[in-house]
């Protein structure tokens, strides 16, 4: 009985290892399958983009050679260096008149200034007048007073667009020393300066100038006040 049952167990464990045996042959085959397929796919990959790789290095030579050439195809290079140059030539003639526009534009502009410029020094000179004191005096005399009137109104009538300030150069002789005569030039300008205010010019837009200028020979030209305007 003991002999039966070892034996029923041996033929058991005998089935049991081919089956077992069947299974890991057909694990181990679709292992293997797996490794060759996945190899193939891989290898056609690489050979596709070898192919490709070369094909495209083929195809930049062969463009690179027929430019050289002038041969590329559906290209008519000496149609497109005329065209090319048709443009080029155009654009340069177009700066070329833009430039000469430029300095059109600035010989007018330049030439505009200076008729600017010399307006405005006509407009100075124009507007320019002298009163004169007695000796040692810094009071205004009737004849001053209308001469300042006189050169106010004019200034106003040349109803002028520019900005201007009005100056007032006052000077003294050579009698008197230095610090009397800077206090007397001094008392002129502001003797000037007092009348202009009280006939409407603006005090801060007057501008007072003690500084002696050159003396003249005849020195009653030196006691005197010169009125004018600088333009802004």
């Amino acid at each position: 009985m003991l002999w039966k049952f070892h034996e029923i167990n041996t033929q058991f464990f005998i089935k049991f290892a081919l089956s077992f045996m069947k299974k890991l042959n057909l694990f181990l085959a679709i292992a293997i399958s797996t490794s060759v397929f996945t190899s193939c796919i891989g290898s056609k990959e690489a050979y596709d983009k070898s192919k490709l790789s070369g094909f495209v290095a083929t195809q930049t030579k062969q463009i690179i050679r027929d430019a050289a050439e002038g041969t590329t195809p559906g290209v008519d290079m000496g149609k497109l260096v005329q065209e090319t140059s048709a443009e080029v030539k155009a654009l340069d003639d177009k700066m070329n008149q833009t430039n000469a526009e430029i300095k059109r534009l600035e010989s007018k502009i330049a030439s505009t200034e200076k008729v600017e410029k010399e307006a405005k020094a006509e407009f100075e000179r124009s507007n320019i007048t002298s009163v004169f004191f007695a000796l040692s005096s810094a009071t205004l005399t009737e004849a001053a007073m209308q001469e300042l009137y006189r050169w106010k109104l004019a200034l106003e009538r040349s109803n002028s667009q520019y900005n201007y300030s009005i100056v007032v150069y006052a000077s003294a002789d050579r009698t008197g020393s230095s610090k009397t005569n800077d206090a007397l030039r001094a008392k002129r300008a502001d003797a000037v300066k007092s009348f202009l205010v009280k006939l409407g010019c603006n005090a801060g837009n007057i501008q007072v100038i003690t500084s002696q200028p050159p003396y003249n020979a005849v020195e009653n030209l030196d006691r005197r006040a010169v009125v004018g305007i600088s333009v802004k």
